[in-house]
């Protein structure tokens, strides 16, 4: 059998670099990817000193110590730099300058900042803090506080919150959200912010429920009952009139600034908003919220856990069947293909990954977290957006080099999770010669790898196995297309899969 998809590039993103003499342009040094090699080098160098890169990354950026140990250990024998390297992986996710300045704030890494700064707004420069001993730190020194910096360890880019402004919507480099020719508007993404009266209109439809009948729930939020954390939240399992139940809590111990606070707001706002518009076997049921002390969401309690520790768990109960695999590659394009469509107003999920695609206890799956959905004004429409948000190795280049969002957006996204469930190898690996696990099948494709080199080897090797993988990988070659045009929509995608 030959391989499914033919030959492409990935075409990363280099970002350009700026003489040490020049003032840069600030719209083109806004990820920590685009720090120029050089300027990176120098910040790794400042961070190793002490290993403070060690303690950036266990306070600041939320990594576990075993994962920094392992990054060391791997660095060591690679020669590599660890804090370069942890700069690459907070930086695969989307992470901006202005973010690591302020973590680096918050560990008083002051000559760290200083070094990047030139790339960071001037009002946030009020941060740094002048010593006299020239060490980086400030002691006992408080930070300043300050207002419109995503100052949070969150693995997404979250939307601003532009509903309560007059002026179009502008992003903190002065650029304006603007609309393709003949494509949707703007206010696609004033849509995409509610309002408090929207939260009125809810309360009718979806039960609101005390924050402390939700903490009689968890046993008081025990860490018993944590099923998972990200960003700002935790989302915990409790018991809710005698039914099991998924509650995510947003944490304001982890919110530092009155900006991130109302991103995270925003966040919840629009999960109740667009889970409410969306009912679907394929998308997690909302049962109820509550905005009395915390915003806490209640979702159906998803047995399963997430395709995620399906896939990548050390010790699984056991692997996911080639069946259960197609099944819940079908399931999912149901889900968003149902997202697209169901309104003439396409839902875009913009956060499509393993992580996110939860499973009950038939492995049926379901999408959750629709904190970062966002919706156009036509079909077949696409806009410019003021940021990018979501996990860099489930986003197109289209969207994170010229911030172009539609619908073939989730289409690449959906496409890189059919490599992973095909394979069982991560979207992104530091230990590949091809980090992208969409350049690691181009390369097989270019060479002409057979599917059986290709496929999961933690399954036996079987004819319904080669046929599910082969098919897998075809249509994922499909939805990873670089030209978004040639994506298929996912009505296309839900089709072919349901033929395998």
């Amino acid at each position: 059998m030959a391989s499914p998809c033919g030959q492409q590039t990935m075409g990363e993103n280099s970002g350009a670099g700026a003489t040490s003499t020049s003032i840069p342009n600030l719209s083109n040094f806004v990820y920590i990817y685009d720090i120029p090699r050089m300027e990176k080098k120098r910040l790794a160098a400042l961070l190793e000193v002490n290993n403070k890169w060690y303690e950036l990354g266990e306070k600041q950026m939320g990594y576990s110590t075993a994962e920094l140990d392992g990054t060391q250990r791997c660095c060591a024998r690679n020669n590599r730099s660890p804090a370069e390297d942890l700069l690459e992986k907070w930086g695969n996710y989307n992470h901006t300058i202005t973010e690591l300045f302020v973590v680096l704030s918050r560990e008083r890494l002051y000559n760290c900042m200083e070094l990047i700064k030139r790339y960071v707004d001037p009002r946030y420069h009020m941060l740094i803090k002048h010593t006299t001993g020239g060490s980086g730190r400030a002691g006992s020194a408080e930070l300043a506080t300050f207002s419109g910096a995503d100052a949070n360890n969150n693995p997404k880019i979250p939307i601003k919150n532009r509903a309560h402004q007059a002026s179009p919507a502008k992003d903190k480099m002065g650029q304006k959200d603007k609309v393709l020719p003949g494509a949707a508007t703007a206010n696609a993404e004033n849509a995409a912010n509610p309002k408090e009266n929207d939260l009125i209109d809810l309360s009718s439809l979806i039960p609101k429920i005390s924050y402390e009948e939700l903490a009689d729930a968890t046993d008081n939020w025990s860490e018993r009952n944590i099923l998972g954390k990200g960003g700002f939240g935790t989302v915990y399992r409790g018991v809710f009139k005698h039914t099991f139940m998924a509650i995510k809590k947003i944490d304001y111990n982890k919110v530092k600034t009155s900006e991130a606070e109302r991103i995270q707001i925003q966040q919840s706002f629009n999960e109740l908003r667009y889970l409410n518009s969306c009912r679907h076997d394929n998308i997690v049921p909302l049962y109820g919220y509550s905005l009395d002390k915390e915003p806490c969401l209640m979702y159906q309690f998803m047995p399963g856990g997430s395709l995620d520790k399906s896939l990548f768990a050390r010790r699984p109960a056991s692997p996911l069947t080639w069946k259960e695999r197609m099944n819940i590659a079908v399931g999912t394009a149901k889900g968003l293909q149902y997202l697209h469509t169901f309104s003439d107003k396409p839902f875009i999920h913009g956060d499509i990954k393993p992580g996110n695609i939860l499973l009950n206890e038939f492995k049926q799956p379901r999408i959750g977290d629709f904190g970062l959905t966002r919706q156009l004004t036509s079909q077949d429409s696409a806009m410019v957006v003021s940021r990018v948000y979501g996990t860099r190795p489930y986003i197109p280049k289209e969207f994170y080099n010229r911030r172009e969002l539609s619908t073939k957006v989730d289409t690449y996204s959906f496409g890189v999770v059919l490599y992973e469930i095909g394979t069982g190898l991560r979207a992104w690996d530091e230990r590949r010669t091809d980090k992208h696990l969409k350049d690691y099948i181009a390369r097989a494709v270019h060479d002409y790898v057979h599917v059986s080199e290709l496929m999961d080897k933690t399954l036996p090797m079987e004819a319904d196995g080669l046929n599910y993988c082969y098919n897998l990988l075809k249509v994922g070659h499909q939805c990873t297309a670089d030209d978004p045009k040639q994506r298929p929509d996912m009505v296309g995608v839900m089709l072919q899969l349901n033929k395998a």
